[in-house]
């Protein structure tokens, strides 16, 4: 199974929580939250450790749709992906943070978040993910998208960045460049948006919080 199912009555470790309501006021005013350098330390720090040592034949190539639709498009998606499971301290400890995130969001906004998955990205020059929305309208459960860096020394020059439409009119958007210790949190239905080649190899964490969508015997997010 390719994610790492969080449920929300979990034992949770103790965080620091201001960046979390830095987050949550975002969302309500405006659907995104772009934090530069507000990844915690340890955070960064133990994701850079993970990523370091994930051997090439654990990454796999990314594709596009879930399921019975999925499949892989070179001409919309370049990267290469290796799923997060909370096998190793580093990533259970990356898990830990965004389930004390889900909760403090859920306490705070009710949105009624159940689960979260993961994985590191990694995109090499040139490689780049067109325009696209995380869910649809009433056709999915991911509910927030959250997306943190891993890069030393990221320049404008170094392109790579994420850009973020505020609707399917926006042709401008707003440009995150992908530094280590920022991250973007925003509403995954809301916010088409795209990651621009860069000149260098782009290391990244992407994952999303979703809602419970299970239908009778039908489990989604399943177990």
């Amino acid at each position: 199974m390719n994610s790492e199912q969080l449920a929300s009555n979990q034992p949770l470790r103790t965080f620091d929580e201001s960046i979390f309501e830095k987050v949550v006021d975002d969302l309500v005013s405006k659907g995104f939250s772009i934090q530069e350098n507000g990844l915690p330390d340890f955070i960064t720090d133990a994701l850079l450790t993970r990523q370091r040592c994930i051997a090439d034949e654990e990454y796999k190539r990314a594709g596009i749709g879930r399921a019975f639709n999925y499949q892989k498009v070179d001409t919309v998606r370049g990267d290469e992906i290796c799923w997060i499971t909370g096998s190793t301290p580093e990533g259970a400890l990356w898990l830990d943070w965004c389930a004390a995130m889900q909760h403090f969001i859920n306490r705070s906004l009710f949105m009624g978040l159940f689960s979260f998955e993961s994985h590191f990205a990694c995109y090499e020059p040139g490689k780049f993910y067109k325009r696209h929305v995380d869910a649809f309208k009433g056709q999915g459960n991911r509910v927030l998208s959250l997306v943190a860096y891993l890069n030393d020394n990221w320049k404008n020059e170094d392109g790579g960045e994420l850009v973020l439409y505020a609707d399917s009119e926006d042709r401008k958007g707003t440009r995150v460049l992908p530094k280590k210790g920022t991250f973007v949190v925003f509403l995954s239905e809301d916010f088409p948006h795209e990651v621009l080649p860069a000149t260098r190899t782009r290391h990244s964490v992407a994952g999303w919080f979703r809602v419970n969508g299970s239908v009778n015997d039908n489990i989604d997010p399943p177990r």
